[in-house]
């Protein structure tokens, strides 16, 4: 008893000992930061006294009391202090002065910069929702990695958005992209969210903001995010109501997050092409990368339109492809697995069986740009070829002073859309078909049988690289799902 009894002393003893440690550790800290900031002050008080003090500024002064004092004898004398031509007299005889000149050219650009500056703060901290509770989500880090984030703060929904709990979202070689740099310096203006992962996903609302009224607490969701919006791989997600729609009643969380991005890429391919189901009847079509997302959207919504899709793939996709549609199938193999596959078989096909109207180039396919020439019909345009994987953007290579006027010039757009009532967003630079009336048509597609998810593998977060890896693999067949569980 009495060793218990001199070990708990001890232990209290230490535990003594350390508060008594971390107090004084606490009071010293607490003394330093208090004279940092007293001689913070302290030097910004010197500089603003010797900015006060300085030449121009004293003459700038001499100056200023000197037209007042004028002014002033004007008033008492009855001339108008005001008078235009006077007014325009003193401008003129001012802007003679050159110190008066620069000072004048200084202040208007610090005023111009300085207001629009606070404008743009302003109208980011204005829209911004209140903070929400914290939620998991996938974080990027400078260095391009991503962890998982357990208590990651999410944002509540603001005027206009919805809160949706994301149940999964979809990776694909777009993620990829938008971790090497793809859309980063677009995205750096519009968000700055540290979640840039997850294009498709689908959820439930938790909550709405000021003036949403098509949706309401409970509704069964679907959207997709491009990559300088953001991303969903984050619990809880704050976005706008025209970024989602409803989804299908019959798919659940996996296989509704799997479709939005790859569809909406599909219809925005098939609306390039001037494709629709009573034009396109009898069209042969060229699906490189059929194994993707969306080339399995492609080829299902050629086939149900009543066009003969060649799916180009890997060797073991072919069973998939043809049941989902595809008439012809390519066989796309490199010599080995470090060789990718060229356009040369699919060239060859073209001698086998004739050319196509059109080529639709997705990811999973030969790594160059396809020979349009060799292809198409001759009848064929050259903008029936088109481009889907994603590419390097323009914002992206531009130096630094053209970044600059780009930026001002983005920004003083969306002041004037505001400014005209249009609202302070960032939908203007997305595709119709990724907004609310883009995913309906892909709800109605869903329902109407024409089209259906295809599901590849399901992860979990902590698995994400895993999950893009697979995504970005040859392996892959259609789209890879992570799963918040």
């Amino acid at each position: 008893m009495d060793e218990f009894k001199n070990r708990a002393g001890e232990k209290f003893g230490a535990l003594h000992d350390a508060a008594l440690s971390a107090a004084n550790n606490g009071k010293n800290k607490l003394e330093s930061v208090v004279q940092q900031t007293a001689e913070a002050l302290a030097k910004i008080r010197e500089i603003i006294q010797d900015v006060w003090q300085n030449e121009l500024v004293l003459e700038g002064r001499e100056r200023a009391v000197a037209w007042g004092r004028e002014a002033a004898k004007r008033i008492r004398e009855g001339a108008p202090p005001l008078s235009p031509v006077v007014l325009y007299q003193e401008l003129v005889t001012l802007l003679k002065d050159r110190v008066w000149r620069r000072s004048i050219i200084i202040f208007a650009c610090g005023a111009v910069l300085g207001g629009s500056a606070g404008i743009v703060v302003g109208l980011r901290a204005a829209n911004r929702g209140p903070a929400g509770p914290h939620a998991r989500a996938l974080q990027t880090q400078p260095d391009q990695s991503v962890i998982l984030v357990e208590d990651a703060v999410s944002h509540g929904a603001g005027p206009g958005e919805v809160l949706v709990r994301v149940q999964a979202f979809s990776v694909c070689a777009a993620d990829r992209g938008v971790l090497r740099g793809r859309a980063s310096a677009l995205r750096s203006l519009i968000t700055r969210s540290h979640v840039t992962v997850g294009r498709g996903f689908a959820g439930v609302v938790l909550d709405v903001g000021h003036g949403v009224t098509q949706f309401e607490m409970g509704d069964e969701v679907w959207g997709c995010l491009s990559e300088w919006s953001g991303g969903a791989a984050t619990e809880l997600l704050a976005v706008r109501s025209t970024r989602i729609s409803k989804r299908p009643r019959t798919l659940g969380a996996d296989s509704a997050a799997s479709l939005p991005w790859g569809g909406s890429l599909a219809l925005c391919a098939l609306h390039r092409l001037g494709y629709t189901p009573d034009t396109c009847k009898g069209k042969r079509v060229l699906v490189a990368g059929a194994a993707s997302g969306e080339g399995c959207a492609l080829v299902q919504l050629l086939s149900s339109w009543g066009a003969r899709p060649t799916a180009a793939a890997p060797r073991h996709t072919r069973n998939t492809l043809r049941n989902l549609g595809a008439s012809e199938f390519i066989e796309l193999e490199g010599s080995n697995e470090h060789v990718a596959a060229s356009w040369l078989v699919v060239e060859q096909h073209v001698g086998r069986s004739g050319p196509w109207d059109a080529a639709l180039a997705c990811t999973g396919a030969p790594p160059e740009r396809p020979p349009h020439y060799t292809l198409l019909k001759a009848t064929a345009p050259r903008s029936a070829v088109v481009e889907l994987r994603p590419r390097a953007l323009i914002t992206d290579r531009l130096v630094t002073p053209l970044w600059i006027m780009y930026s001002a010039t983005v920004y003083t757009f969306n002041i004037l859309r505001w400014v005209t009532g249009s609202g302070w967003h960032w939908d203007w630079l997305e595709e119709d078909h990724q907004m609310s009336s883009g995913l309906d048509a892909l709800r109605h597609l869903v329902e109407g049988g024409q089209l259906a998810p295809v599901l590849d593998k399901v992860y979990f977060p902590q698995d994400f690289e895993a999950a893009l890896a697979h995504a970005c693999s040859d392996e892959a067949v259609g789209t890879t799902v992570i799963r918040f569980p």
